[in-house]
């Protein structure tokens, strides 16, 4: 089982919020962690930091935040923070963006979505009547309509994966989702157990070279 960032994510820009995530970082569950120091100064900031105009009506914007310019909040869409979102994203319609998100530039969060403690690298999309939970999602990756990403065992204890061997691993953690690498999908009506691994996938000219997807059992 490989738990390295360089598995998961490539060509992480200066610019990228998700560059501070991964700073003197090796192990892809440690972003986790410095997730929430971001998180923890959105809150204690005390105030809703919003730089883009195009808020549509009817939305909902609770707690302490950080907006981008340039994103687009359509009608209905709850925003509970803490929650950092980057410039050009496109919240739609009725979405429900939870605590301790944190969205880079040009992300979408589809219709009647809900996204709760998620990290979603530039250009990425949850599209419509979604959940994701506790998730990491790489960038320009895609979580389809519909898909349920279950982040939390049916016995709420700490979440045991299985490696290629069938060896058991305790990830130490009561909720994760989904760890989907640069440029993967997951394709529309699926449901990912808790603790889902799938590794980046390397775009060539006109084909996807498919990666080995760990889920536990």
């Amino acid at each position: 089982m490989n738990f390295n960032i360089n598995y998961y994510f490539e060509d992480i820009q200066n610019n990228e919020v998700f560059n501070k995530l991964i700073n003197n970082k090796n192990e892809v569950l440690e972003i986790f962690k410095e997730s929430s120091k971001i998180i923890d100064n959105i809150e204690s900031n005390g105030k809703q930091e919003i730089y883009t105009d195009n808020i549509q009506e009817n939305v909902k914007i609770k707690g302490n935040v950080y907006i981008g310019e340039g994103t687009k909040i359509e009608s209905g869409a709850i925003i509970q923070g803490p929650v950092y979102i980057g410039k050009n994203c496109e919240i739609m319609y009725n979405a429900y963006i939870r605590p301790g998100t944190i969205l880079g530039d040009n992300c979408t969060i589809g219709y009647c979505t809900e996204v709760k403690h998620t990290i979603m690298r530039d250009g990425s999309k949850v599209s419509d009547l979604a959940f994701v939970g506790d998730s990491i999602i790489g960038k320009n990756s895609r979580v389809g309509s519909g898909v349920i990403v279950a982040n939390r065992g049916f016995n709420q204890s700490e979440v045991i994966i299985k490696d290629e061997e069938k060896r058991p691993i305790n990830l130490k953690r009561e909720a994760i989702g989904v760890i989907l690498g640069d440029n993967a999908r997951i394709g529309s009506n699926s449901t990912t157990s808790p603790g889902t691994f799938i590794r980046k996938i390397y775009m060539d000219i006109s084909t996807y070279v498919y990666s080995w997807i760990y889920t536990r059992t």
